[in-house]
């Protein structure tokens, strides 16, 4: 008899109506419909011609249609048995840092090298995004940047404001002397485009709306989607957006995002392990997508990063993204900002300024 073994690497997600495969070491995704899900389910247990017997004459073209793309795409292999040595998968998921990712809007008048700064990336943050909402004198974030060498920092976004002297050679120089910059995105640009400097190795997303609040963070697109082992593993478990995350808004106050209402002190009068021992600093990062209404039920929930920020019901917490315009239910996609639905909760965050 013939098998077909799945790679383990190779997840499944089902959906109200249709599922996701995720190659979590290819980094990529395919969604296909249930039936075809159910189908690779009962290939894990059953020899392929166990499969036609069970599904019918009729579903064999289909099947063979199913196995041969799988094995194109080279997600799986025939053998004449299941392979026992393809153990499933560990989807556990830690890090030796309490705080893994911050986030800054930048003010210039804030003081980025006190004892809180410090005592932060004493805890071997990975990834830091800067956001500047106005016109930054690139000299000052030269300044910022130099604040954090010598950190474990794998990687560095900037939201920079489009000046002209923000041309290409001008962030080429200044990654090449930063190489923790590993993206750029250039708001209010003429134009939508995509770049690269650094070799090809660094994008930079230039974008024609306006970001100058946080009122702009938190929309789900799909373009946004990831398909990795990181992310995947840790949504089982964690909120992947909140979890280990820590933000300073533009007043240096200490948030789990700087769109969200609650700080937890101030960087010059809060340590961070107060904030840290606070429960409620925690709470959020504990909210999975299995849990959080609509979400639960959509196949794309292990490779999207969610927003707890702005959601349907402000009054509810496990309610789904609010800037999310896909419908799990019907497979389709809206503009979020014209759903009669969410009018209420987009007046309740005051969001009309940005959707115009």
């Amino acid at each position: 008899m013939e098998y077909f073994n799945l790679y383990a690497n190779c997840q499944l997600v089902k959906g109200a109506r249709m599922s996701l495969l995720c190659d979590l070491q290819m980094r990529r995704f395919y969604h296909i419909p249930n039936d075809t899900a159910d189908v690779l389910l009962f290939l894990q247990q059953h020899s392929i011609e166990e499969c036609m017997a069970h599904y019918g004459e009729d579903n064999r073209e289909a099947i063979t249609g199913y196995i041969s793309f799988l094995l194109s795409k080279e997600l799986g292999f025939k053998d004449n048995r299941l392979v026992p040595e393809l153990t499933p998968l560990d989807l556990s998921w830690d890090r030796y840092s309490d705080i893994t990712n911050v986030i800054i809007e930048f003010n210039e008048d804030i003081s980025y090298t006190g004892d809180f700064f410090r005592e932060l990336f004493d805890l071997h943050v990975q990834g830091l995004e800067i956001r500047c909402y106005h016109k930054t004198d690139l000299d000052r974030i030269r300044e910022l940047l130099e604040v954090f060498n010598g950190t474990t920092l794998k990687f560095i976004k900037l939201v920079l404001p489009y000046e002209a002297t923000l041309a290409l050679p001008a962030l080429d120089k200044l990654v090449k002397k930063y190489p923790r910059v590993r993206s750029l995105l250039i708001h209010s640009s003429p134009a939508d485009k995509l770049e690269k400097i650094f070799d090809g190795s660094v994008p930079v997303v230039f974008f024609s709306s306006n970001i100058n609040s946080c009122l702009a963070c938190g929309e789900i697109r799909a373009d946004y989607f990831m398909s990795n082992m990181e992310l995947f593993t840790e949504s089982q478990h964690f909120n992947t957006c909140l979890n280990r995350k820590l933000s300073i808004d533009g007043n240096g106050y200490i948030k789990n995002c700087p769109s969200l209402p609650e700080s937890f002190g101030h960087v010059t009068k809060t340590s961070v392990r107060e904030v840290l021992d606070n429960k409620a600093f925690q709470r959020y990062g504990k909210i999975r997508k299995d849990e959080i209404t609509v979400c639960k039920d959509c196949e794309f929930r292990h490779v999207c990063t969610d927003c707890r920020a702005y959601v349907e019901d402000p009054q509810d917490m496990y309610s789904r993204p609010l800037k999310c315009g896909y419908d799990p239910y019907t497979n389709s996609w809206e503009n979020w900002a014209e759903n009669p639905l969410k009018q209420s909760a987009i007046a309740w965050y005051g969001l009309e300024e940005i959707i115009k």
